[in-house]
């Protein structure tokens, strides 16, 4: 059987081409591709799975009796162990189908893997207490895809945030999370010498006319006027596109090297900040977050580099602003970052405030004052998109 013919078998679509190198050079035996004591013992030791153990003890039984779906476990949990988080990550989810057998398969692949986090995060000198509060990410997933869908299970959003744990690349401090990773592909930020601003340029991509949005994301289609952002350097000076109070230049501009200097390429280290729902983002708690970060990275990943902090997110939304008030903690929040805009389709709202995106709008929740804000926007046909930004140190 070639690969796509598994795929298809369990209703998977589209899959990266690394899998068949980690396919072609597996040989298959007859052990199980769900190791049912494994799941008991994490069950036991650290509380894994909670009101959800039973489940997916049962679901890993019927895997193993499943022919295809057992095989596409084994190769899907082999390259989870093989690979760092961004290759682990290019396993595809298939569609739910309504059967929590199918629902449930991603989480499968990263299972075998669960140990490696754990033992890497107490070699890194978390505490148990610590690893066990971070490591219950899979029951979280689980509850919150039962909640938007009726039954349990693993999408592929839910497959990447939870590799981050599976692969100890993320760590809590306070009520934030912060990631381990380097800074996106899509900005160069530069510092100038004198002044100390700091300036995000575009890297490259397609600019909406408007400059505030990139071309393709939601309400900003039209090609008309558009422009490529392209970033180039010599010896001499940087060259692009610089975001100025949140709109990108239409005219490229030099950046003599005497005066400036390359803050954070794409690449560098960065520490990037995730924001769980009802935490406390005053400029305050924040700043306090930041600072138990910064010392538990130099503690615990001592090899990292910068600590520029990093976030992409609805919240930083500069119509946010508007929409909450001046006074809000909202605006205060997305003040914080020196901001750019990036490409996106208008609904992460419908993931990260509101419990999905219902057929009638105006079918959507109101129990906050932001979800009625929000509502009334997009049935007046608005939407929030998101921006990336950093901290500056």
């Amino acid at each position: 059987m070639t690969l796509r013919e598994l795929a298809d078998a369990v209703g998977v679509g589209e899959y990266n081409p690394i899998l068949e190198s980690t396919y072609a050079g597996m040989t298959f035996t007859d052990d199980p591709a769900v190791d049912i004591g494994l799941i008991d013992s994490l069950e036991e030791e650290w509380n894994l799975f909670g009101e959800f153990y039973d489940l997916v003890r049962t679901v890993g039984v019927q895997i193993n009796g499943d022919k295809e779906r057992s095989l596409w476990v084994k190769v899907t949990a082999k390259h989870v162990i093989d690979h760092p988080v961004n290759d682990a990550r290019k396993v595809p989810a298939p569609a739910f189908d309504g059967t929590v057998i199918t629902n449930m398969l991603p989480f499968y692949a990263q299972l075998p893997s669960i140990p490696l986090g754990i033992a890497e995060y107490l070699r890194r000198g978390f505490t148990r207490e610590q690893v066990t509060s971070m490591m219950g990410c899979y029951r979280s997933s689980l509850k919150i895809i039962k909640r938007r869908t009726g039954i349990p299970g693993m999408d592929k959003i839910y497959y990447n945030w939870d590799m981050l744990f599976t692969k100890a690349r993320i760590f809590k401090a306070a009520g934030l999370q912060f990631e381990l990773r380097t800074a996106p592909k899509d900005v160069v930020y530069l510092k100038n010498r004198q002044t100390g601003q700091v300036l995000p340029v575009m890297n490259g991509g397609t600019v909406h006319r408007s400059g505030i949005q990139i071309l393709g994301s939601q309400g900003y289609e039209d090609e008309e006027g558009a422009y490529q952002a392209v970033f180039r350097e010599d010896p001499e000076a940087f060259y692009g596109y610089g975001v100025f109070d949140n709109r990108v230049d239409k005219e490229e501009k030099t950046f003599c090297k005497t005066q400036w200097e390359a803050y954070l390429r794409p690449g560098d280290d960065c520490l990037g900040m995730h924001i769980p729902r009802g935490t406390d983002i005053s400029p305050e708690a924040v700043n306090s977050c930041i600072l138990a970060a910064r010392e538990m990275m130099h503690k615990h990943y001592p090899e990292f580099g910068k600590a520029a902090i990093y976030c992409g997110s609805w919240i930083l939304d500069p119509m946010l602003a508007d929409i909450t008030g001046p006074q809000s903690k909202i605006t205060a929040f997305l003040n914080l970052f020196v901001k750019y805009p990036q490409k996106t389709d208008g609904n992460a709202v419908f993931m990260f405030v509101f419990d999905g995106k219902p057929n009638d709008l105006n079918d959507l929740e109101e129990t906050t004052s932001l979800h009625r804000k929000l509502k009334k926007l997009y049935l007046e046909g608005g939407c929030i998109h998101p921006y990336a930004g950093i901290i500056i140190e």
